[in-house]
């Protein structure tokens, strides 16, 4: 009676306690598991958000980056002209933000990564300090991740810049210091500053693009990881809802933080536009709280013209595609005012429905502008006048000639070069003379037509372009230029002075190759002008021999300052005989210039160009420091030299500042002075007879000799020995050349050797073409000779290499 009963119970406690025991068993396994995945889930989403803050932080890290490293270059640019220690300073200041970061990421990449110096490296460089520890964890794990490892890249890249930055600060502060800085060097420094800075921003742009594409990446992890969990939670989503709500409202709280803290402005907006939510940076930045910009359009804060380029067509919204990589637009203000933003938009699922939400986050760049602006002004305006400068005449110049040739546009050009100008400068001071140029420039300016422009080339030349004007307006046009300056008076401290110009004609068309043409046919026709008097006009035409012969010219002043920065001045060497006593090595250094196909051209093609147009005394300054460098280079030749010969032009000895810089190079230099003669023609010391004394003076006080080149070509050659005190006299080539053919050179050539040698003084005949001559020159009692019948010239580098080979061989 009872065993069924006990079945039943039996039964009952298999069927029943033992499906509820498997449930036990199970449900804190599962729980177990389904915990483990929610705090998987928990986990993907803190680290992306972590990340998404982190990158922020980057990105803001990145503004005052880009902001220091502009404002460091504006400043550079100014001091490269000014020299002015304040400004160094303030670039220096500015340069300590990028560099910190540097110092920062070097930090991060020691190993073991010295976290305290990255810490203080991006302390100094102005990131928050409650996201320096977010940004080191980052660098540390993630610095090999997708699209942060390009941003890591493009820092790398832009930390090379800045430090070249801060290598030209150096290089303009050094030669600041040494007072030796150039035209030439300060337009070359201002060129390569505006180089950087134009090669740093898209380096910036693409820093803080491959953050925002890392951003978009890990949205769409989080988005696939999400559904992946979800299916898997599916069933017991109930026992971990509450969890994961907390956790989720924590990191919403968390995100809102940095939302409202947040150094940049942020929006929130419907995909019509309409903000929804803005920070407080963007409230500052628009002039207008927060609140009240809730529930306003975007295209109410917007300029109209950057509103239609992100605007769908007819009337359909904003194209959100097109603000997906930073643009920089023009917003409006509450107070009118417009402000610059450089603003990137993403596309965000909306918590409340299903329309999509748009989150864009916004810059103030509209100092960065200005700065831009300021600096692309000065790179072409002159900073005396403020018009235009040569860099902008030689642009507008290429783009008028462009649309001559693609148009047939035709204009005139005027090359406007006052008269007497030194005058005024020399007589009253710089300061003067800047005042004249500013007021020059006015005058101009008020009878000017308004389509025309004008600019300066520099010193005293200007540049006048006639739109559309043909060579019989131009003239009239110029005519009336010229009067109004001839009617002008220029007043400084009490003295008055009358004001007068040479103005030159060029017509502009399609037919010139380029903008230096243009300049090259007015600065002839300006220099006729010049020729002719002063104060008057004429029209360049290419038939002028005239100015066919100064083209020429100028073609060779422009290879010479080129050939002089390029290195393509080399040395050559003649060898002197000694025709008494023992054999010695002297020789006389020859410069020869190097085109760029490589074509050596001798001094005759190229000096007279250049003592015409005042660069003799850069190629003498530049043969003398290469010849010292050359002697101190090779001690063995050094020791075997007698004597080096140097020429000195005739500018170079009216050069005020010449003597000193050849002082100044002997002081450097470790080759002893009386190794060197410097030969100055007869015409050069007779015509600046109290410069020549004081040179010559100097350097025989230093224990170098001198040398009368040419001696004997001019009338008074004789008269001038007893008030030059040189050591050396070198007999005109013309008085040599025909020694044998006739009775009256032989006896000029034996009196000036007496007259020389009762004086004390050593005779060199020149332009010895035959060793024939050699006896003869011996009997009339010339010292040494040169020529090529003694030595045809070769590269100094050769005579040294020959000389220093032939010595050892004797040591040996």
């Amino acid at each position: 009676m009872n065993e069924p009963a006990i079945n039943v119970r039996g039964r009952d406690k298999e069927d029943g306690s033992a499906p509820r025991s498997r449930l036990r068993q199970i449900l804190p396994r599962e729980f177990a598991s389904l915990i483990a995945l929610a705090a998987l889930a928990v986990m993907l989403t803190v680290i992306m958000l972590e990340l998404q803050t982190s990158a922020t932080a980057y990105i803001i890290g990145e503004s005052h980056w880009s902001k220091a490293q502009q404002y460091a270059s504006h400043v550079l640019h100014g001091y490269a002209a000014s020299g002015d220690p304040q400004q160094l300073k303030l670039a220096r200041d500015a340069l300590r933000v990028p560099l910190s970061d540097h110092q920062a990421r070097l930090a991060l990449e020691r190993d073991p990564p010295d976290l305290a110096a990255a810490r203080q490296g991006f302390l100094r460089g102005l990131n928050a300090p409650q996201d320096v520890d977010r940004m080191i964890r980052m660098y540390r794990y993630f610095n090999n991740a997708p699209f942060f490892r390009d941003s890591v890249a493009q820092w790398r890249i832009g930390d090379a810049h800045v430090i070249a930055l801060q290598g030209i600060a150096d290089e303009m502060e050094a030669a600041h210091a040494a007072g030796q800085v150039t035209a030439v060097q300060t337009h070359a420094w201002q060129r390569r500053i505006l180089e950087l800075d134009a090669t740093l921003r898209p380096i910036e742009a693409a820093f803080s693009q491959s953050l925002v594409d890392g951003a978009r990446m890990l949205k769409t992890i989080l988005t696939v990881a999400s559904i992946l969990l979800f299916l898997a939670i599916a069933g017991v989503l109930i026992l971990i809802l509450r969890w994961s709500l907390r956790r989720i409202h924590a990191s919403e709280g968390m995100f809102r933080s940095a939302f409202h803290q947040a150094a940049v402005g942020m929006l929130k907006m419907k995909l019509d536009g309409r903000i929804l939510e803005a920070n407080e940076a963007i409230g500052e930045i628009l002039n207008c709280p927060p609140e009240e910009l809730q529930g306003k359009l975007l295209g109410e804060l917007l300029d109209a013209d950057a509103l239609a380029r992100i605007a769908l067509a007819e009337d359909r919204g904003i194209d959100w595609t097109l603000c997906e990589t930073p643009i920089e637009q023009c917003f409006r203000r509450v107070d009118g005012e417009s402000r610059w933003l450089r603003w990137t938009a993403s596309m965000i699922d909306s918590d409340t429905d299903d329309e999509d939400r748009v989150f864009a986050v916004l810059e103030d760049v509209s100092e960065s502008r200005r700065l831009g602006e300021e600096m692309r002004y000065q790179a072409s305006h002159d900073a005396m006048t403020g018009l235009v400068n040569r860099r902008e005449i030689d642009h507008r110049l290429q783009q008028s000639i462009d649309d001559g040739r693609s148009f047939g546009d035709a204009h005139a050009f005027l090359f406007l070069d006052l008269d007497q100008f030194k005058l005024i400068n020399d007589t009253c001071g710089h300061v003067a003379g800047d005042q004249l140029l500013r007021q020059i420039a006015g005058v101009l300016m008020l009878h000017m037509r308004s389509n025309d422009w004008m600019g300066r080339l520099g010193g005293d030349e200007f540049a006048i372009f006639l739109d559309h004007t043909g060579l019989d307006e131009a003239l009239h046009i110029a005519e009336r230029l010229r009067r109004a300056l001839s009617a002008s008076t220029f007043a400084w401290d009490g003295k008055r002075f009358n004001v007068t110009c040479s103005i030159g004609i060029a017509r502009i068309s399609g037919e010139q190759v380029d903008a230096s043409d243009v300049l090259r046919s007015a600065d002839r026709a300006c220099y006729q002008a010049k020729e002719d008097g002063r104060n008057c006009i004429r029209v360049y035409r290419e038939s002028d021999q005239l100015m066919s012969r100064r083209r020429d010219d100028l073609a060779w002043v422009a290879e010479i300052r080129e050939a002089i920065v390029e290195g393509r001045i080399v040395l050559h060497a003649q060898r002197i005989e000694a025709l008494h006593g023992p054999a010695t090595l002297s020789y006389e250094i020859l410069v020869r210039l190097v085109d760029a196909q490589g074509v050596v051209y001798p001094p005759d093609r190229f000096l007279p160009a250049a003592e015409r147009f005042g660069e003799a005394v850069s190629i003498d300054r530049l043969v003398i420091a290469m010849a010292l460098r050359q002697l101190d280079d090779h001690p063995a030749h050094l020791q075997a030299l007698d004597l080096c010969h140097l020429n000195i032009s005739a500018q170079s000895i009216a050069n005020p500042d010449f003597c000193s810089h050849v002082a100044n190079l002997l002081d450097i230099s470790r080759v002893p002075p009386a190794k060197l003669c410097f030969e100055l023609t007869e015409t050069a010391a007779i015509g600046n007879m109290t410069r020549a004394r004081e040179f010559i003076d100097e350097m025989r006080r230093r224990g170098c000799k001198i040398a009368l080149d040419d001696f004997g070509s001019g009338m008074a050659s004789f008269a001038y020995l007893k008030t030059l005190p040189v050591d050396v006299l070198k007999i005109d080539g013309v008085f040599i050349r025909d020694l044998a053919n006739n009775a009256v050179d032989p006896v000029l050539v034996r009196s000036m050797c007496e007259v020389a040698r009762s004086l004390g003084k050593i005779t060199v005949a020149e332009w010895v073409e035959d060793r024939a001559l050699i006896d003869r020159l011996h009997e009339l009692g010339v010292d040494q000779a040169q020529g090529y019948g003694i030595h045809e010239p070769c590269a100094l580098d050769e005579l040294i290499a020959a000389t220093t080979t032939h010595k050892a061989a004797e040591n040996f």
